[in-house]
């Protein structure tokens, strides 16, 4: 019987998923990589899709290809559980619209004595389910305790800035949006990235953007760094416009650390980010950023590389 997420998410399949990687609990597992095959069924709502026709309203599945080819090849596991479990949180945090995974993880000819072509495991998990240990679930109204304000002697939490402008003095402006992020209480920059030109997306008939990403350390919980991040954009001058339009300064919060969030105003981690090169190269420059998105370096750079815009991407200099 189908469950309640089942009955109304579409349904994405990817099967025959071929990778080779050192996984196991004997030593030459460890050294010698072996073959696995991964089935996935992801289910999420793809009703956009049906009339927009465009990349951007459905689940990258070439992206998430990337992305579990990576975990196998890059990482290493004694079981092939935690394996298939690290896949599932993988995927889920590629995309926030992703609201169940069903992984079929099999490892070819392993080791054991007599006829056995295969042994794998099958794992089927909503987003809750995989996410909740590690991450911060919120609804429109409440914010878990994990991300609720937090004292001046807390640490905080870190998250993952992208700044953009393409009006007037571009350079200058993300500059002054550096000072006034500094400026605020609660919030310590870390961390900043090179600076880059890139193609504008979308609306193509306007000057191009430079665009950087900066890791800040925040007392804030989510919803009032985003609350302190739209008065910076107001203060600097930023216009409403349409969306792709024009900006004078443009911040979004890509990540926060162990938080998951989808509101209307706001969803964590960005829902359009791993689609951007514009907003992955810059966070590709700080391995400690790449850290707080749950991804790794080698595949942020596949994705980079993927993306649309990478060919009009270019680098500047310093932020």
């Amino acid at each position: 019987m189908s469950t309640p997420i089942q009955q109304h998410c579409d349904k994405i399949l990817i099967e025959g998923l071929k990778a080779w990687g050192k996984h196991g609990v004997l030593d030459f597992e460890k050294q010698y990589p072996q073959a696995f095959t991964v089935d996935m069924e992801i289910y999420a709502d793809l009703s956009k899709a049906y009339a927009s026709d465009n990349l951007e309203d459905t689940v990258n599945y070439a992206s998430i290809y990337e992305a579990i080819k990576s975990v196998i090849e890059t990482q290493s596991f004694r079981l092939v559980e935690r394996l298939a479990f690290v896949i599932l949180e993988t995927v889920f945090h590629h995309d926030v619209r992703i609201q169940r995974i069903k992984i079929r993880l099999i490892k070819n000819k392993a080791p054991l004595d007599g006829q056995v072509d295969s042994i794998g495991v099958e794992i089927e998990k909503n987003r809750t389910q995989v996410l909740l240990q590690d991450t911060c679930e919120s609804t429109e109204t409440n914010v878990n305790a994990k991300t609720s304000a937090k004292t001046e002697t807390d640490e905080g939490y870190r998250a993952v800035l992208a700044l953009g402008s393409n009006v007037g003095e571009r350079h200058q402006n993300m500059q002054k949006a550096l000072e006034m992020l500094s400026d605020c209480g609660g919030i310590v920059i870390l961390n900043k990235s090179k600076l880059y030109e890139t193609e504008p997306v979308g609306y193509v008939n306007q000057e191009k953007f430079y665009n950087a990403a900066i890791l800040v350390q925040t007392t804030l919980n989510p919803f009032d760094l985003y609350s302190k991040i739209k008065d910076i954009e107001n203060n600097l001058g930023r216009q409403k416009t349409f969306r792709w339009g024009p900006r004078l300064i443009d911040i979004d919060i890509i990540a926060y650390e162990r938080c998951v969030i989808n509101t209307k105003g706001l969803t964590l981690p960005h829902k359009e980010y791993m689609q951007r090169a514009f907003v992955l190269k810059p966070i590709s420059d700080m391995p400690d950023a790449v850290e707080v998105t749950g991804l790794n370096t080698t595949l942020i750079e596949k994705m980079t590389t993927c993306a649309n815009d990478y060919q009009g991407l270019k680098y500047i200099g310093s932020l």
